[in-house]
């Protein structure tokens, strides 16, 4: 157990912001209390008291992401001179496999333990404590870097989430879905991606299938309108927004002006790699590019974007609070640097180098190192940008130099590599689950048009019959090189240039 002292902001209903708090974190993983609102618990007497020097904050949550995918840079494709307009397009546009299913599906078969750890580590330096979009195939430990929402089980063996990438093009392919929301069960999927209004029918599906309830959690949502807003609403849906991938792709994003309107709960997720944000830090300054055009949210709006409102669309299912500083909540947190823009402001306009200490269920995993010390003084050195920060994998044969170095190796030698991946796949296939034992293998979950029936089978995906190249590893931190990506993407029009100043 430990005492945080800093400025708390609580992000409960009331928007307390406490100058001079502290946060109780008790050895059970969960918040004991936040004073002055709450009484100072017993058993503290002897805790260690750490001034934080900055604001404390609940742990990001990021509610839409592809995690297999985040080694790899930004995607455009070199013969396509207008956005798309639907999801169903770009996964057969001519460099889609080699750019990205490929050079995914290589490093999952054959470093996948590396590969989530690298992935994980870009969130957390953004100050995400808890994401979606966990990969198929292995699943991590509930003690891992941070919490896979897909399949986090908060210590119990419950399944508490289903989720569908692929959207379901009739009624009988939502029936266990469905089942598994009258169950209680969360259920998060993908809808109405693109600026074509027909896709509109893929929020009806869902509506009819009766899965609009408090445990929906709809992904994109760009082509809806103010009917199916009306319905979200009506569900106690929450949605999320994706506004960068959304630009990247379409040149559009979701109507949230008339969701907000509305009433429905909205929630930030940065995709993916191939066209999402370096992680959900960056996609709140995106929201806040948006929403200076249009000032439909206030700066509170658009941090509980990432904190509260996903915990709100957690709460029902999760058995504990997440995204709130309270009594019984996961003690899962984020010290970011306070600036001279005040509470809210500060955490819009972080970027990593103002992330300062992140605690996942009671254990601090990333920061500074003085801060670090007195909490895992078995954390290891990380570069972060020019910065040097510590991180604790949970293993102590674990650092970052080794989780690139087995990601390097794949990179190094893409044929040996899979050659190895397809005597992996051999053993499942004579030995079935048997032949995992000794492997992590992530299988994809977005389309890769080359393998889907193989996938869908529940076979192995077949080799490519053409040498995988994979890029070089993205960095942790979001800069230049990156920015000259964004601005030379005429879809977004210029705004998603913007973010170059919050750099």
């Amino acid at each position: 157990m430990f005492v945080l002292r800093g400025t708390v902001m609580t992000m409960r209903p009331g928007g307390d912001v406490l100058p001079g708090g502290a946060v109780y974190v008790d050895d059970d993983g969960l918040i004991a209390a936040v004073t002055p609102l709450d009484p100072v618990p017993a058993g503290f007497a002897n805790a260690p008291r750490i001034a934080v020097g900055g604001l404390i904050c609940p742990g990001l949550i990021d509610l839409h992401n592809h995690l297999m995918y985040n080694s790899l840079p930004l995607w455009t494709e070199p013969s396509r001179a207008v956005p798309w307009t639907s999801h169903n397009q770009w996964g057969r546009a001519p460099t889609y496999s080699s750019q990205i299913s490929q050079p995914a599906r290589l490093l999952g078969a054959t470093a996948g333990r590396a590969l989530l750890r690298y992935v994980e580590t870009r969130a957390i330096v953004g100050g995400t404590t808890s994401i979606q979009g966990n990969p198929r195939g292995a699943v991590p430990p509930d003690n891992d870097l941070i919490r896979n929402v897909d399949s986090e089980k908060l210590g119990t063996h419950d399944d508490f989430i289903r989720v569908s990438t692929l959207v379901a093009d009739n009624a009988a392919a939502l029936a266990p879905y469905a089942a598994a929301v009258q169950a209680g069960r969360g259920f998060i999927a993908h809808s109405a991606e693109g600026s074509d209004p027909k896709l509109r029918s893929e929020f009806r599906l869902l509506a009819d299938a009766g899965v609009v309830k408090p445990q929906l959690v709809a992904i994109h949502g760009a082509a809806l309108n103010a009917d199916d807003f009306a319905a979200l609403k009506a569900g106690n849906s929450s949605l999320v927004w994706s506004p960068f991938s959304n630009l990247w792709l379409y040149g559009a994003t979701a109507d949230v002006k008339a969701a907000h309107a509305a009433g429905v709960r909205l929630c930030l997720g940065s995709d993916w790699g191939p066209s999402g944000t370096r992680n959900v830090l960056w996609e709140l300054k995106v929201a806040d590019l948006w929403n200076k055009t249009q000032s439909v949210f206030t700066d509170e709006e658009l941090v509980r974007m990432v904190t509260s409102n996903p915990g709100e669309a957690l709460s029902g299912v999760w058995p504990r609070p997440v995204g709130r500083l309270e009594p019984g909540a996961l003690a899962d947190l984020v010290v970011v640097r306070r600036s001279a823009a005040g509470t809210y402001r500060s955490v819009i306009e972080a970027t990593e180098s103002d992330i300062r200490l992140v605690v996942v269920g009671g254990r601090a995993r990333y920061g500074l190192r003085s801060l670090m010390t007195p909490l895992a003084p078995a954390a290891t050195p990380i570069k972060v940008g020019r910065l040097t920060r510590a991180i604790d994998y949970g293993d102590p044969a674990v650092t970052w130099k080794t989780v690139v170095a087995d990601l390097e190796k794949i990179r190094s030698d893409p044929a040996g590599a899979s050659a190895r991946a397809a005597a992996t796949f051999a053993a499942l296939i004579a030995d079935g689950a048997a032949g995992l034992d000794d492997s992590f293998v992530l299988l994809p979950d977005m389309p890769a048009p080359e393998v889907d029936d193989e996938i869908l089978r529940g076979g192995p995906p077949t080799p490519s019959p053409d040498p995988v190249t994979i890029p070089p590893l993205e960095p942790l931190t979001t800069g230049t090189a990156w920015f000259d990506t964004v601005d030379a993407n005429p879809f977004h029009q210029g705004l998603l240039s913007g973010l170059r100043a919050y750099a």
